[in-house]
């Protein structure tokens, strides 16, 4: 679902929220009841231009709490290891995007939902990069939903 997202918006990577997925699609056809079931919220996509440093904090919020929860990052585009023993704020180790390491002042782009972009599941740092600053505008508003994205990548992949 979040390589849907980062293909459907042309960004970088891509981070959604585990707690957007509500149910397994099984195998076999996968029709477009299978898809509004796995999301059912009205999400849409918005593109947020992060700083390497703040692409790491919205990591470490992912991965802060106890165990798994909604917040818990699903990604695309790019992969990190963690260690959930370690205190939050220190928990995320190595970050690759498109394979090379994170540059913490290098802006990258992020595509998401609008719920995460609001600052919701605690993601702050999304809603922060939305204000307005100079030189670093986002690509925002109902666009593309979510199951949109997920249903035209299904079908532009043809088997997943």
């Amino acid at each position: 679902m979040a390589d849907a997202v980062r293909q459907v918006a042309g960004a970088e990577a891509a981070i959604i929220n585990g707690g957007s997925i509500r149910a397994d699609i099984a195998r076999g056809a996968i029709t477009r009841k299978n898809v509004y079931k796995a999301l059912p919220f009205p999400d849409y996509i918005v593109v947020v231009r992060l700083t390497g440093a703040q692409l790491r904090k919205a990591l470490e919020h992912g991965v802060s709490g106890p165990g798994p929860r909604g917040r818990f990052p699903q990604v695309s585009g790019l992969t990190f290891t963690y260690r959930p023993q370690a205190p939050p704020g220190r928990r995320v180790q190595q970050i690759l995007v498109s394979g090379r390491p994170l540059e913490a002042d290098k802006i990258y782009t992020v595509a998401t939902n609008n719920f995460l972009a609001a600052g919701g599941d605690g993601y702050q740092v999304f809603a922060e990069a939305l204000k307005p600053k100079v030189g670093r505008p986002a690509r925002c508003g109902p666009g593309t939903t979510v199951r949109e994205a997920v249903i035209t990548y299904i079908k532009s992949q043809g088997k997943i």
